[in-house]
């Protein structure tokens, strides 16, 4: 096994993989310009590139908040199932323009493909009420390219709808729905499989339709901050018996545990799991639209412990005197039993992986929540090295959040530095090493210029 350091906000993927032991973790945070590793098409754009979003700051923007808009994105890089698969990645559907007659439309699509689909043969579903995804009649498609499973984020209610070519569903529209659709093949292509219903259902589907649920419903100029509008989804599949258990979960915005929203047994015989797969997003809108935007993709395996790092900013200015940023460190014991005593270890580390000095970066406070105990330090920090036990009741998580602040001009611009944590135990038997690291990196730029040193700076 080739080892790998799991970087969630690196510009390009990383991967240790094994056909046989389906060891894998695959990470990008799609806020940056680089788009190695992926395939981007029709309306879609990484926003950091087009400077929309500062580079470290963007999104994987698959529509525009306009009409008739289609985008797509997949991962190139296949990745083996036999051990299951977790998808985890934030989402936001919004728009800077009143759609006062449809409410946001149409949604957006996850889906699973066969991993030997090439860029020359892949072809993606209909879009409209198809989310990319599923077929159509026009124009006429079987649907995605070695298609296994689409879920929909539906926020207009097509795609549960057994019209337009679908293949089976409701007579009506079912807005705000999360919904399964299976299978491409040359026949009975796409089968509708169930579907979850959000939020509160009294009233008109444009009563439904307004709510906050899929998408956010107020008009605004920029983003919906975290605190107001934020969808953290994790989609499991997980063998049980000779079948597949798919589960589709997510967090709202002041939350901090995950809601299944969704789950549903996928006959092994009926549709089995191809050896590997492959991970894209699709959206589309028609008369009514949205800005449908992914970020902080993490692909890995279940049923054993791993950690994941992001930032409170991907960026940061070098002119700027004083620059407190928090770094955010989720461990997760996904396991049936309860496990006392995880390793824990945290490094400030530079672009090289060497510890920084704190005359450049100084941690200022560490707190810990959801973990039954934790040796971690909270107070007194004389190093950028934080090392500690944690322990964590069975299938649950907790997370360390570590705050300090970057001296000015101490790494050089365009340059970067990283949060680097890792997680062991001897508990139990890891049945998968490749995620129990996990990197967050700050990209260093120039953005302001101080004619004065005493006096603030401001973006350019």
């Amino acid at each position: 096994m080739i080892s790998k350091t799991s970087t969630l906000f690196c510009t390009f993927f990383l991967l240790s993989f094994n056909f046989y032991s389906a060891q894998f973790t695959i990470t990008n945070s799609l806020k940056t310009n680089d788009a190695a590793g992926l395939k981007i098409g029709d309306n879609a754009t990484l926003t950091a590139a087009t400077g929309v979003d500062p580079n470290g700051s963007g999104w994987l923007r698959l529509t525009n908040a306009s009409g008739n808009q289609k985008g797509f994105m997949y991962v190139s890089q296949p990745f083996g199932t036999g051990l299951g698969i977790i998808a985890d990645f934030e989402y936001l559907t919004w728009r800077n323009t009143a759609d006062t007659t449809y409410l946001g439309a149409d949604g957006f699509s996850v889906y699973l493909f066969n991993g030997n689909i090439t860029d020359a043969n892949f072809k993606l579903g209909g879009y409209g009420g198809s989310l990319g995804y599923a077929t159509l009649n026009n124009p006429a498609t079987t649907g995605l390219s070695g298609g296994y499973l689409g879920i929909g984020f539906d926020e207009y209610g097509n795609y549960s709808v057994a019209s337009e070519g679908r293949n089976g569903g409701t007579a009506a529209v079912v807005p705000n729905a999360v919904v399964l659709r299976g299978p491409t093949a040359t026949s009975n292509s796409n089968p509708y499989l169930t579907r979850t219903e959000l939020g509160s259902r009294v009233g008109t589907a444009n009563e439904i339709r307004a709510r906050n649920e899929i998408d956010y419903n107020t008009v605004t100029t920029t983003r919906p901050a975290p605190s107001v509008f934020y969808r953290r989804v994790q989609i499991y599949v997980t063998k049980t018996g000779a079948d597949y258990l798919v589960t589709v979960r997510w967090r709202k915005q002041n939350e901090t545990t995950f809601t299944n929203i969704l789950s549903y047994t996928m006959n092994g015989t009926t549709y089995p799991l191809p050896a590997s797969l492959k991970l894209g997003f699709a959206a589309s809108t028609g008369g009514g639209f949205n800005f449908h935007e992914i970020r902080n993709i993490l692909l890995t395996t279940p049923g054993n412990i791993r950690v994941d790092s992001r930032t409170s900013s991907a960026s940061l200015c070098n002119d700027a005197a004083n620059n407190p940023i928090t770094f955010t460190v989720e461990v997760t014991n996904d396991t049936p039993s309860d496990l006392p005593n995880i390793e824990f270890t945290n490094q400030i580390q530079d672009a090289a992986g060497l510890l920084l000095d704190r005359s450049k970066f100084q941690i200022t406070s560490l707190s810990t929540t959801g973990f039954t105990t934790s040796t971690l330090p909270t107070a007194n920090f004389t190093t950028n090295n934080i090392a500690g036990r944690v322990g964590l009741a069975k299938n649950t998580s907790g997370i360390v959040t570590i705050t300090g602040n970057y001296s000015r001009r101490s790494v050089p611009t365009n340059q970067n530095f990283k949060n680097y944590s890792t997680v062991n135990t001897t508990d139990i038997t890891d049945t998968d090493t490749t995620n129990n690291m996990a990197t967050s990196e700050v990209v260093v730029r120039k953005c302001s210029i101080l004619t004065n040193p005493s006096m603030p700076s401001y973006n350019k």
